[in-house]
């Protein structure tokens, strides 16, 4: 009896030992990231690039990370480039360059729905930033997902002292790209493809 028991015992731990060697997370697939480790990722390849590039930025001038805008229409934005906007600036930080946030505003607001400094309201920012150097980005949509176009630059005398250039695909950003449908609308005409992808990537809840 001891023996049928110690060789169900040895059994049972040979099983588990095998359950835990073949079980596989999510995350060593190593073609899919969770979107925010993905930004992050996006964010730091472009800024350190655009550190090894740099010729005149020195870590102690006040620098702005702006928000990147769609390269078909300079005054647009998407998620991706609100969140990218997040990671450059932190990824700067990390690099010891000296960032100012332009979206904190000139007071407080205390409110019952929480105590807020931050603001995209124009009339409660500071007049005047002392800042000479701005980080600019242009984003571009193709069928395969996106292309960012950075750079670092004076604007003094618009001079650029570094620029990036990245391409990400539909599976380097999941939970914000997605392929085109079959049917696509443009310019009021709807267009049928054979298959999915084939027109320039979307980003996940925009309805153009």
């Amino acid at each position: 009896m001891r023996i049928i028991l110690l060789i169900s015992f040895v059994l049972l731990l040979s099983g588990c030992a095998q359950v835990e060697y073949t079980t596989k997370s999510p995350l060593d697939d190593g073609n899919r990231l969770p979107s925010t480790t993905a930004i992050n990722h996006m964010s730091e390849q472009i800024v350190n690039e655009l550190v090894r590039h740099n010729d005149a930025l020195r870590p102690t001038q006040p620098l702005l990370v702006a928000t990147p805008v769609l390269l078909a229409d300079l005054n647009q934005t998407n998620a991706v480039g609100l969140q990218l906007q997040q990671g450059l600036s932190t990824a700067m930080h990390q690099h010891q360059f000296s960032l100012v946030d332009i979206n904190v505003g000139e007071n407080i607001r205390v409110t019952p729905e929480g105590d807020f400094l931050l603001t995209r309201n124009w009339q409660q920012l500071p007049a005047d930033v002392a800042v000479e150097h701005v980080l600019v980005s242009t984003m571009s949509m193709n069928s395969e997902g996106m292309v960012v176009n950075a750079r670092i630059v004076n604007i003094t005398n618009n001079r650029v002292v570094s620029a990036s250039q990245a391409s990400f695909g539909l599976m380097q950003l999941p939970g914000y790209l997605r392929p085109s449908e079959k049917v696509v609308s443009q310019d009021g005409l709807l267009y049928r493809d054979t298959s999915m992808g084939m027109k320039e990537a979307k980003v996940i809840g925009d309805l153009k």
